[in-house]
């Protein structure tokens, strides 16, 4: 990929470099430009993304960003487009933030009251299907024929895959269609909402964005920033995240096991999509990666226990 075609797309100047990748996710990798108007990030797609959904999904960032949210700026081309064809490739442009490795730790109030303000951006949405990742069990077969493939492939984690598949089962029947009150985020883990070397928090990726419920969103926020850098939920940091979001005039309530089921859904799409991945494997850096996301899965599991007791952290008046 050229430094000064990217460039170029974007209107910012003759530039210097474009570094080999730096960040990489499930659907994209960041690269650093540098031109004489600044410092950028460049997302090259690695799926191939319909021009509308990143343009609509890029059109929300942009609004957040309009709003105050502590977001790295997306940029427009020069056709006024978000995204640029480079070569073959599709890429965009973001303002440049330095951001801290992932960590569940982050300030439970800053993070409560940021969940508020983003919340507070009304930016319509073009359908008001909610994607089944989002809302959808697995289901009992899927699971079984899971755990059979890994099985035939001779997985290393096959003996505590078995053990753990009927409480999976179990959670999932918290599972219920997702209302689409308004635009979310939908993938606010601590891979997407960052500390930054300033002292402040920066959210990232809004490809998944669309339709929901921000009473389930809060209630994602509340699990995964509730644990402090542990597996199992600290109530403390729990009621402080949802505190801080009220007190912030957060629109979302968290009243009982259905708040939670946009969180089972999520991690369970993610776990099977990595077990799926290592069994299809076929080099060994692909098989190592998803035996990462294998392992992260069947290591902290979302438990019905576990949802009953994220409920009671906040909702208990004691």
């Amino acid at each position: 990929m050229d430094a000064q075609e990217v460039s170029d797309a974007f209107g910012l100047g003759p530039a210097s470099s474009l570094s080999e990748p730096v960040a990489r996710g499930e659907l994209g990798e960041i690269r650093r430009l540098e031109t004489e108007h600044g410092t950028f990030a460049v997302k090259h797609e690695l799926e191939e993304w319909a021009a509308a959904e990143v343009e609509t999904s890029t059109s929300y960032h942009r609004a957040c960003w309009e709003a105050g949210i502590p977001t790295p700026e997306p940029l427009r081309t020069t056709g006024g487009t978000f995204a640029a064809m480079v070569g073959d490739e599709q890429v965009r442009a973001y303002a440049w933030v330095d951001l801290h490795d992932t960590d569940t730790g982050l300030d439970p109030a800053m993070v409560g009251a940021l969940v508020a303000r983003l919340h507070a951006v009304d930016h319509p949405w073009p359908t008001t299907a909610v994607d089944p990742w989002f809302e959808a069990p697995v289901g009992p077969r899927e699971w079984k024929g899971v755990l059979k493939a890994a099985r035939a492939a001779g997985a290393p984690y096959v003996d505590r895959l078995a053990e753990l598949l009927p409480a999976l089962v179990e959670v999932e029947q918290i599972l219920t269609p997702m209302r689409p009150l308004q635009t979310c985020h939908l993938d606010m883990w601590a891979d997407n909402l960052r500390g930054t070397a300033s002292g402040d928090l920066c959210l990232i990726d809004f490809d998944n964005a669309g339709p929901a419920d921000p009473s389930r969103e809060i209630s994602m926020v509340v699990y995964e920033f509730g644990r402090g850098g542990h597996n199992e939920g600290d109530p403390a940091r729990q009621r402080a995240v949802y505190d801080a979001y009220l007190a912030a005039g957060g629109s979302g309530r968290i009243r009982d096991r259905g708040d939670l089921a946009l969180t089972v859904a999520q991690i369970h799409h993610i776990g099977h999509r990595h077990l799926t991945m290592w069994v299809a494997a076929r080099d060994p850096e692909a098989r190592a990666r998803s035996l990462a996301g294998v392992e992260e899965f069947l290591g902290e599991p979302l438990l019905l226990p576990d949802v009953d007791r994220l409920v009671e952290a906040v909702t208990s008046t004691t």
